[in-house]
């Protein structure tokens, strides 16, 4: 006689609800399981741009059942929401491993990911270049941001892609009447003062920051390191 082999018991995952910073969109999602883990860790250790993307996709719709199409919502909101996957996965703490300004020896420092913030109070979609004309932005997606041109002094082409409209006062400019080109063209003519307005938009772009401040256990110098951008935070083993 034989007998039918039991199936092992399912294990449910903790669903959980998360309000994007920027976007406010709420999104379910669950933890990473462990074979999701490894492909991070892989793609981590990988040290390549394209793999770390891909697996990052893969895991983000995977955990959300694809509900955060992460090439819609910018790029403060994708880097949000991984934190607080990897944080709900493997729990917040992370190790840095920061040479010594003064003497250069290495120091291990703990932190909590729960520290890391991101401020959105001070987003500035729109930027008055003149009394009379104005620039209307949205904020970048993660296509936006590996279509720039980082060699562009603050890249043309990203500015291009970011504008909604521009304005002043008798009529309002539609971007999608307008060539890159022609943007271009009307860039370079505006003075710095002007060009430095619209910079006011790119500093104001939200990201995840935190500022680790200790002292070197070998000399006892102050240290401060500023960490800015999810590349920092990129860290999925629960012992790192």
């Amino acid at each position: 006689m034989t007998t039918t082999k039991k199936k092992l018991p399912t294990v449910s995952a903790p669903v959980m609800v998360l309000t994007l910073p920027v976007s406010k969109q709420k999104i379910k999602y669950r933890p990473f399981v462990i074979k999701e883990q490894k492909a991070l860790l892989l793609a981590q250790e990988s040290k390549d741009a394209d793999t770390v993307l891909e697996t990052i996709k893969e895991v983000i719709s995977s955990c959300t059942n694809g509900t955060l199409k992460f090439t819609k919502v910018p790029t403060a909101d994708l880097a949000y929401f991984f934190l607080q996957l990897r944080i709900a996965s493997v729990g917040p703490e992370v190790k840095f491993s920061i040479p010594c300004m003064e003497c250069g020896a290495d120091n291990i420092i703990n932190m909590s990911l729960n520290d890391v913030k991101i401020d959105t109070k001070n987003v500035k979609t729109e930027v008055k270049i003149t009394d009379t004309v104005g620039i209307k932005f949205k904020l970048p997606t993660i296509d936006d941001a590996l279509d720039a041109d980082e060699s562009d002094s603050k890249s043309v082409k990203m500015l291009y892609s970011l504008i909604d409209c521009i304005y002043d006062e008798d009529s309002v400019y539609q971007k999608s009447d307008y060539t890159e080109d022609e943007f271009r063209e009307w860039i370079e003519n505006l003075n710095d003062a002007q060009v430095a307005r619209i910079a006011e938009f790119v500093d104001s772009i939200p990201t995840l920051k935190h500022t680790l401040k200790f002292n070197c256990g070998t000399c006892n110098a102050e240290q401060s390191r500023l960490l800015e951008g999810l590349h920092n935070f990129f860290r999925f083993d629960s012992n790192s």
